[in-house]
């Protein structure tokens, strides 16, 4: 059976984006097919690099890593809106008039659309919409999951009162999505996060697939 399936992740280089003060990917190869064979290389990046998982151990100590995270939780049917003609951060207002029309009861993964792709995109948190702390309380109240976005950050506040309210309360971060081969609707998502023991984050690989092609949702 053939799967209609949109890669959602925004690859890794070294001339991928990452939040201030986060390491730049660097990249060298240690192996060449002419020297050795084969090729290797070494490759240097932090955890939060490109598509990626915050896990609670991103602000909280005794926070679990993201190889603790239950790769079930990043699965499921999935809402993507797209919010990224409007100005100023999302709020829950816009979240709530947006969700409606295409609102599922057993829909408990939300993705956001919030650039607008046309512009091109330098990796700054001004390329797209951050979400507002209402909106932030909105997902929470709405009782999702997970919470993806194709920005840096699920925060617009600097005080990031959403990472607190979602990994202190098991709902999955994802960050930095690649979302403009994808159109406002119902999906089902897959995210999977590399298993790194100990770490507070990792980059993922994410794909939308079409849900009326899945046996189960038919």
């Amino acid at each position: 059976m053939q799967f209609k399936v949109i890669d959602i992740t925004t690859g890794i280089s070294e001339d991928t984006p990452v939040y201030e003060g986060d390491p730049v990917p660097v990249f060298e190869k240690v192996s060449s097919i002419e020297k050795d064979g084969f090729t290797v290389t070494r490759i240097s990046i932090g955890t939060h690099t490109g598509t990626h998982i915050d896990a609670p151990l991103h602000l909280y100590e005794s926070g679990r890593s993201v190889a603790e995270i239950d790769s079930g939780s990043l699965m499921g049917k999935a809402v993507l809106l797209d919010l990224s003609l409007g100005d100023g951060p999302i709020t829950d207002v816009e979240l709530e008039k947006a969700y409606k029309l295409h609102s599922m009861k057993d829909s408990d993964i939300i993705l956001i659309k919030t650039r607008d792709y046309s512009k091109g995109n330098d990796g700054s948190l001004q390329s797209g919409r951050l979400l507002a702390a209402t909106a932030g309380k909105w997902i929470f109240d709405n009782c999702f999951r997970v919470v993806g976005v194709d920005t840096l950050s699920v925060d617009e506040d600097i005080s990031l009162p959403n990472h607190h309210l979602f990994l202190s309360n098991n709902v999955n971060i994802v960050e930095y999505l690649d979302l403009k081969n994808a159109n406002e609707g119902v999906y089902f998502f897959i995210c999977l996060p590399l298993k790194l023991k100990g770490c507070d984050g990792a980059p993922a690989r994410a794909v939308l697939m079409d849900i009326h092609s899945l046996d189960i949702y038919v």
